[in-house]
């Protein structure tokens, strides 16, 4: 991935300090002895500025309340920002996997929760065809019967 394609986080750019990028900036024009100590002192200034940040600013998703804060999925949203494409790859792949997971959760409790007549009297009240009404009991008869297997 080409590093300049690559956005800046939420802390870069809440961190970011000047004096540093000059620093950085004229390494390569020093002596290796001066350009070290020049680099060192650049992270030691992006150190002083990031550290700052968590005592002077609420950064931290954590400091939101616990239902306003974002799922799962959208960290590793934000995550597959800075990923090579093939990491991008492994975490729709994954974020697929945990969509499958919970849509068979949220199966298997509707149907361990709940019985036949009480759902078929629930769908009276939906508009739905005969056609799909049969299709839905033949599908909970066969649950039914696995159920009790």
């Amino acid at each position: 991935m080409d590093p300049s394609s690559i956005p800046m986080t939420e802390l870069d750019s809440r961190s970011y300090c000047g004096p540093a990028q000059i620093l950085k900036a004229a390494v390569p024009y020093m002596t290796p002895a001066n350009g070290r100590t020049a680099a060192f002192l650049a992270r030691v200034l992006e150190t002083r500025k990031t550290l700052a940040i968590f005592d002077d600013e609420k950064l931290s998703i954590c400091s939101l309340a616990p239902d306003k804060r974002p799922g799962l999925e959208e960290l590793l949203g934000d995550i597959k920002k800075y990923c090579s494409s093939q990491e991008a790859e492994q975490i729709d792949t994954f974020l697929n996997m945990l969509s499958a997971v919970r849509l068979y959760n949220q199966y298997t409790e509707l149907t361990k929760n709940s019985d036949l007549s009480h759902l078929m009297n629930q769908m009276k009240n939906v508009s739905v065809t005969p056609e799909q009404l049969k299709m839905f009991q033949a599908l909970m008869q066969a649950q039914n019967t696995q159920s009790s297997l």
